[in-house]
């Protein structure tokens, strides 16, 4: 009987164990697609307002000709 509790406690160790590193890796993969997420926003925001400065030139050159 002795030895059936220990296998029990032991079986229910591995499985918390197992849990555990199921929850750091669902941890891990949430961190990557969060730092991705920001990577992609900082690009998008770049990119816009490289193209509203190129705009806005644009615009300037426009005026000066105009006159």
């Amino acid at each position: 009987m002795f030895a059936m509790f220990t296998r029990l406690f032991a079986a229910i160790s591995s499985f918390f164990s197992a849990a555990e590193k199921l929850g750091q890796a669902t941890n891990h993969i949430a961190t990557w697609a969060e730092e991705s997420a920001g990577a992609f926003a900082d690009e998008a925001r770049v990119n816009r307002a490289a193209k509203l400065n190129a705009l806005n030139a644009a615009n300037q050159l426009q005026l000066e000709q105009s006159k």
